[in-house]
């Protein structure tokens, strides 16, 4: 493979690092985010897939996923706003279908349903949970109550691979590769308590900088280039 194609490369893999960290960035007070972690396949395959293609458009060889682990909880006292302890994921219903969520800022809508802060309502075991009145609690297995008569309860999703769920923002997930695990969830519900975005501000920032100085180098060894030809078509005319 020739330097150019490899510099390609790695310019797109920076580029695609540099849009996950600025969307980390970005979601750093967003309850229940997960920093999105681009990963890189093997150079050599990477180039072997631009095969019949100009060396200088090589197809991205980095990708992302997200990060799954849990940020830590913060205590609000907010009855309405509900954490999970485990690796388990609320559903919520959104006019593109199911979607997953760890933002547990919930609310009742003029209808009644039990909402998130974008207004989408929360999956229930049997539907749709809808309360009436102010005196709702959520119990730490997920039973919604309503002056001490159950009403209904939260949905808990568990994945086999949380990372390849698909960001759509806010806070939210699609589907997409991860694949619903079979064994029950094992997670339990903290009421009164909110869990924060698992980003590190300063290890992304760390990261900033670096993917910064790695695109630069890769830029100038387009540069060189540049000046080795332009030196070359200099010297064929001069003959």
């Amino acid at each position: 493979m020739d330097a150019l194609t490899v510099a390609a490369v790695g310019m797109q893999d920076d580029l695609t690092r540099l849009n996950g960290i600025s969307q980390n960035l970005a979601n750093v007070m967003t309850a229940g985010y997960k920093r999105v972690v681009p990963f890189s396949q093997h150079m050599e395959d990477a180039v072997s897939r631009t095969a019949g293609m100009p060396s200088a458009m090589p197809v991205p060889a980095s990708q992302s996923a997200i990060d799954p682990s849990a940020g830590t909880l913060r205590y609000t006292g907010n009855s309405l706003d509900v954490a999970i302890e485990g690796d388990g994921y609320f559903e919520v219903i959104t006019e593109g279908g199911a979607a997953y969520t760890r933002h547990g800022t919930l609310h009742a809508d003029a209808r009644g349903r039990l909402v998130t802060a974008q207004g989408h309502p929360l999956a229930g075991a049997a539907g749709e949970l809808t309360v009436s009145g102010s005196a709702v609690t959520i119990e730490r297995n997920g039973e919604v109550k309503q002056d001490g008569r159950v009403v209904g309860q939260l949905k808990l999703v568990r994945f086999a691979n949380p990372e390849r769920l698909t960001v759509l923002g806010n806070g939210m997930f699609a589907q997409g590769e991860a694949r619903i695990a079979d064994a029950g969830v094992g997670s339990t519900v903290r009421a009164g308590y909110q869990e924060s975005s698992n980003v590190n501000s300063p290890r992304e920032m760390i990261r900033l900088t670096e993917t910064m100085r790695h695109f630069e180098s890769m830029q100038k060894v387009f540069q060189g280039y540049d000046e080795m030809m332009e030196n070359a078509i200099r010297k064929l005319g001069e003959f």
